[in-house]
């Protein structure tokens, strides 16, 4: 039996005729209506009978050709059923909204079903990442198809820890305050001497409109900076206009005549580009992107010996941007993430946003062109395997030569095995004369930080990762336990030592095993705790066990053009 307590609805009808105020007159004519035609439809068939299905991977066709009637919400909260445990739970976790729900639904009574519009509302539920299950059901019945929107809240309080040598981060998030769907995201960071604390805040229905709000502040021992944004949520690949507003601002200082070093940096930047739908295609959606972009970069970070880059940086420009955008149409289903999950879908085919700024920069009085892409597909080689590719690139070109140049690759095949998954996954960054504020590779593995906590900037970046899971526990289909062994390599050239300022190369490879906790949606990332040993390295790389948890690039993360992403955590 369901816990009245821990579940909510709300019913969404319309196009219906409601009794009024006439009550006697009108509930008689009513009768009489009913009785005359029940006496001229004697012996005539019987009406036919309610059809009830549910959407999965495929969408019903007897929905097809109906109308919309009564939408029902149906909330879960995360977790059901008795126990202390799971009573502690759920007073732990704000419900959900139900208006959340409501609010990706892009079919209202009355509606025409549209397989489109159904499909894309379900998605965009999934895609919010506020539940674990996300399931419609639909009752057709004379012409009428009335929908059931199931869910589940996920746990939306997140923790995040870290401690190695004098370093340490700690880290406190909710994803979904007070069942809002808003995230609010504290954390604090002593990094080489380098204390931060953060605070970041995510609005997705700003005023209860289409758009997305999103701020992040950063405060330093020596400095401040801070993030915005504000952009249209994207309902689906087929949205005829997309607007994206960004904004940053830093500003530090610090000069230790002791040890020789100063830190000056004023940055500022915004960009505003406008998306329009110009080509809909069975497979992709093509937009054409417009906008412009201001940036003024005053930068100097001198420090003794080893740097990749120039030690200051001059940059200021105001140019217009033109782009093009690629969504794809596509789907595909798997079910085999963890057991007994039904089919998620898990979007495939090739998709990319390209933008190019030209102007004049205003210090040298020359032409100055801002880049920025990025270009991925998936693709199911199989029933059992997927296969994903990413490539980023960004920089400035300025007299014939590329600053703050950044190319990372990223691919990856996953493999349905015996009771789990293999995975190869490979990765490749190199960085062009990188701005000297830049501290840190943008790619940073998770045994990086453990073997050289000091060094996480270099020239060029590689890793190829190999790894075997078995499901070790699963609970309804929605997540499952596995354990994992991999092997790692990887290399650095021209590794940075932020601490003793010297330039090395270091490469190691790594055994272990670990634990990690999958999600039946594939583009949430799972977690996992892994325990390793370093097997063959270099003489700079500790030679030692340790113990990482991470967040791992999944099938689907991370995916959009730098200069694009929303910075709120």
């Amino acid at each position: 039996m369901e816990n009245p307590a821990s579940r909510a609805s709300r019913e969404l009808s319309g196009g219906r005729a409601r009794h009024g105020a006439h009550g006697p007159l009108v509930a008689g004519a009513v009768v009489a209506a009913a009785l005359f035609a029940a006496t001229a439809a004697s012996g005539a068939q019987a009406p036919a009978q309610c059809i009830v299905d549910t959407l999965t991977a495929g969408f019903p066709p007897q929905w097809l050709g109906t109308h919309v009637g009564q939408i029902t919400i149906d909330a879960r909260n995360v977790a059901e059923g008795g126990g202390t445990a799971r009573a502690i739970l759920r007073g732990l976790h704000w419900p959900t909204q139900l208006r959340i729900a409501s609010n990706e639904l892009s079919f209202a009574p009355g509606d025409l079903v549209d397989s489109l519009e159904v499909l894309e509302s379900v998605r965009r539920l999934r895609a919010t990442q506020l539940f674990t299950d996300v399931l419609l059901e639909g009752r057709r019945c004379d012409g009428t198809t009335d929908f059931t929107v199931w869910t589940r809240d996920a746990w939306s309080l997140r923790a995040d820890g870290r401690a190695n040598g004098g370093d340490s981060r700690l880290s406190l998030a909710e994803v979904n305050l007070l069942g809002s769907a808003r995230s609010l995201v504290l954390q604090v960071e002593d990094v080489n001497d380098r204390r931060s604390f953060n605070l970041g805040l995510v609005e997705p229905y700003l005023f209860n409109s289409r758009f997305r709000a999103s701020g992040l502040l950063r405060t330093y021992t020596d400095g401040r900076s801070w993030n915005w944004s504000l952009r249209t949520r994207e309902g689906s690949p087929r949205d005829p206009w997309r607007i994206v507003g960004l904004g940053q601002q830093a500003r530090r200082f610090v000069n230790d005549s002791v040890a020789t070093t100063l830190t000056d940096v004023t940055r500022r930047s915004e960009m505003l580009t406008v998306a329009k739908l110009v080509l809909l295609e069975p497979e992709a959606a093509w937009a054409i992107i417009g906008g412009v972009e201001h940036e003024r970069s005053d930068i100097a970070v001198l420090r003794f010996k080893a740097a990749l880059g120039r030690p200051d940086v001059r940059r200021q420009f105001v140019a217009p941007l033109i782009g093009i955008n690629r969504r794809s149409m596509r789907f595909g289903a798997i079910d085999w993430l963890v057991p007994g999950q039904p089919r998620a879908e898990l979007p495939l085919g090739l998709e990319g946003e390209v933008v190019v700024g030209y102007g004049l920069e205003a210090n040298s009085r020359t032409d100055i062109t801002h880049f920025d892409g990025w270009v991925g597909t998936t693709a199911m080689l199989r029933s059992t395997t997927v296969f994903t590719a990413d490539l980023w690139a960004s920089g400035y070109w300025n007299r014939d030569s590329v600053s703050n140049g950044n190319l990372r690759f990223l691919g990856a095949v996953y493999d349905r095995a015996w009771r789990g998954i293999w995975l190869l996954r490979g990765s490749f960054e190199r960085l062009y004369n990188p701005d000297p504020d830049v501290f840190a590779l943008t790619t940073v593995d998770p045994f990086l930080r453990t073997l050289a906590p000091n060094s996480r900037l270099a020239e060029i970046a590689s890793s190829i990762t190999l790894e075997r899971s078995v499901h070790l526990y699963s609970s309804e289909g929605r997540w499952a336990l596995d354990g994992a062994l991999f092997s790692t390599y990887f290399d650095r050239h021209r590794l940075i030592n932020s601490m003793a300022q010297t330039e090395t190369n270091l490469h190691a490879t790594i055994a272990g095993f670990g634990l990690r906790r999958i999600l039946n949606q594939p583009t949430q990332a799972p977690i996992r705790l892994d325990v390793a040993r370093v097997l063959y390295n270099s003489r700079t790389t500790r030679d030692r066990w340790f113990v990482v948890l991470s967040t791992a690039a999944w099938l689907s993360n991370d995916r959009t053009r730098s200069g694009a992403r929303e910075n709120a955590r």
